[in-house]
């Protein structure tokens, strides 16, 4: 999840294709992710203090599903092709890796990347003119990358607090939108505002399971309703995910 601004992490429905056919496929659950978090090294304490709700962008990503892959995004965290080609893995090598494996390398080439722009923004923030700011919210402003939210965040502010939609001034992810900087929402129409209420749906349902202790910088896994409120806002972590289109716009 990392190259220019241009390119941002797209939500990527599960896919059969020739990179899947022979796949030893896993379904995990968001507490799953969120422990394999735990056990990356390459993970730094940010992305652990905040496993469970990357855990729930898990499986609103890819239902926890290591085989997910539109043709430009693989795996339970959905890593781009563009970050996978630094890995050295080629696509049916890495949906074929362990869940564990997959979340690292996703940590390795991701989470430990700045962030900065519209993403500290909304971590700062409690809301944005009335729209309350959510650890979904920031998932989905670390998923879509720099460019969408930053555009995101300026409608909001802009439209006391609304987020770009289809039929309010939302234009969507094409590679000329990209291109020219004018894409305020995914490949799929989704906002940060949209797409963040899916991925707090699924933070919220993993709150009962999600294993791990919370804690602000010691390492504990951020579990909503584990001393803390879902829909909270998470710090900042590092990670800008960079968006790549989905198969149908490349």
């Amino acid at each position: 999840m990392r190259a220019s601004t241009l390119f941002a992490f797209a939500i990527a429905f599960v896919l059969s294709g020739p990179e899947l056919a022979f796949a030893d496929c896993q379904t995990v659950s968001a507490s799953d992710v969120a422990q394999d978090i735990q056990n990356c090294p390459s993970a730094n304490n940010a992305l652990k203090n905040n496993a469970c709700n990357f855990g729930g962008a898990a499986i609103a990503e890819s239902g926890g599903n290591t085989c997910a892959s539109n043709g430009n995004n693989f795996g339970v965290l959905q890593l781009t092709r563009s970050n996978l080609t630094n890995t050295g893995y080629s696509p049916s090598e890495y949906l074929n890796l362990s869940a564990q494996q997959q979340v690292c390398i996703w940590a390795q080439q991701v989470g430990n990347s700045n962030t900065s722009g519209a993403y500290q923004t909304l971590s700062n923030s409690g809301s944005v003119k009335g729209t309350p700011v959510t650890a979904g919210m920031l998932a989905a402003c670390f998923q879509f990358g720099p460019l969408i939210c930053k555009n995101d965040l300026a409608f909001m502010q802009a439209n006391g607090g609304a987020c770009p939609s289809i039929g309010n001034g939302g234009v969507r992810a094409t590679g000329q939108t990209l291109a020219n900087g004018g894409a305020n929402l995914d490949g799929n129409n989704q906002s940060i505002c949209s797409w963040g209420q899916s991925i707090q749906n699924k933070i919220n349902q993993a709150a009962a399971t999600c294993n791990g202790s919370n804690g602000s910088g010691g390492g504990g896994t951020n579990c909503p309703g584990g001393g803390t409120t879902p829909g909270g806002v998470i710090p900042p972590s590092p990670g800008n995910a960079p968006v790549s289109l989905p198969a149908n716009l490349a």
